[in-house]
C-alpha cells in the first residue's frame, strides 16, 4: 500500500529541486499535491500530466499568499494533512556587518515570515485532518554558522526554533513538526557549483562537503520528508533530520567550506 494514500499535501518551492522531487514522491505515494512556485513556465515543465499534482504559481512572501493557498488547499484539495515549507533563497554572499538591511529583509521574508504565516494559516486544516505534518526544509546552517551567509544562517536557526515551537503547541493536537537540514544538495540554484566536471579545488571541496563521496540529490531529501509525512513518522516532532552525506560528523573541516546549498 502506497505510504500517503488519500492524503492531501501542500509543497512550496515545487518546481525545482528538492520541492520538486518531495512533490513527485508524494505523489507517487498517493497523496494529492498541491505545488506551489513563483515560475509558472516551470511548474508546467515539471508538472505536465501529473494528475495528482496542481500547479499553483505564487510568491509566498506576499501579503495574501497564506490566506490564498489556504483556499486552494480548501477548494482543490478539500482540506490539508501535510504541509511542505521548502522555499527559501540565500541571499548575497556578505560579511555580517556589511549586510544591508535590503539582503536582510529579504532574505527573512522569505524564509522565516513567510514559513511562519503560511504554517499558522494552514494550523486549522491540519487540526481537522486528524493527522497534520508540518515538515520546513532549513540547513545545516540552523546547527553551525557559515561566513558570508550570516543572513541565511540566522534565517534558518530561526525556522528550527519555530518548528520547535509549533511541535510543542501543537502536540495535544496530534500535529508534528520537523525540519530537514540538508547541505551541498545539487538543486536549480547550486548545480554549477557542484558540477562534477570542476576542477582539483572542487574535488577538494567535495572531500570536505561529504564522506560518501558524492553531492547529495533533491531524492536524498525527498526520502526524508516522505519519513516524516508518512505513519513511520507519526512520532517524531520537534526534530531536525540532518541529511549531509556525513558532512558534519567532520566539524574541524567545516571552517574550510563556503558553499551549502539552495532550498528550492
Amino acid at each position: 500500500m502506497s505510504q500517503l494514500q488519500g492524503r492531501r499535501a501542500l509543497v512550496t518551492g515545487a518546481a525545482d529541486g528538492i520541492g520538486l522531487a518531495i512533490a513527485e514522491i508524494f505523489a507517487r505515494e498517493g497523496a494529492q499535491v498541491l505545488a506551489v512556485d513563483l515560475s509558472a513556465d516551470k511548474l508546467t515543465s515539471a508538472f505536465r500530466g501529473h494528475a495528482a499534482i496542481t500547479p499553483i504559481v505564487q510568491d509566498i512572501a506576499s501579503d495574501d499568499a497564506a490566506q490564498i493557498l489556504v483556499a486552494k488547499a480548501q477548494d482543490v484539495l478539500g482540506g490539508l494533512d501535510i504541509l511542505v515549507n521548502n522555499a527559501g533563497i540565500p541571499g548575497d554572499l556578505a560579511m555580517l556587518h556589511e549586510t544591508t538591511d535590503a539582503n536582510w529583509s529579504r532574505v527573512f521574508a522569505v524564509n522565516v515570515d513567510a514559513v511562519f504565516r503560511l504554517t499558522r494559516a494552514c494550523v486549522p486544516l491540519l487540526r481537522s485532518s486528524r493527522y497534520g505534518r508540518i515538515i520546513t526544509t532549513a540547513s545545516v546552517c540552523a546547527e553551525y554558522g557559515l561566513r558570508l551567509q550570516g543572513a541565511y544562517v540566522a534565517s534558518k536557526h530561526a525556522v528550527s526554533g519555530l518548528m520547535k515551537g509549533f511541535a510543542i503547541e501543537l502536540g495535544p493536537d496530534g500535529i508534528t513538526a520537523n525540519c530537514i537540514n540538508p547541505a551541498n544538495t545539487v538543486t536549480g540554484i547550486t548545480r554549477d557549483w557542484f558540477s562534477p566536471a570542476q576542477s582539483a579545488e572542487g574535488q577538494a571541496y567535495l572531500d570536505i562537503a561529504s564522506v560518501l563521496g558524492r553531492y547529495s540529490q533533491p531524492e536524498d531529501l525527498a526520502a526524508a520528508a516522505l519519513y516524516l509525512a508518512s505513519d513511520g513518522g507519526g512520532y517524531v516532532t520537534g526534530q531536525s533530520i540532518t541529511v549531509d552525506g556525513g558532512m558534519t560528523c567532520r566539524l574541524p573541516s567545516l571552517s574550510h567550506a563556503t558553499r551549502y546549498e539552495g532550498d528550492a
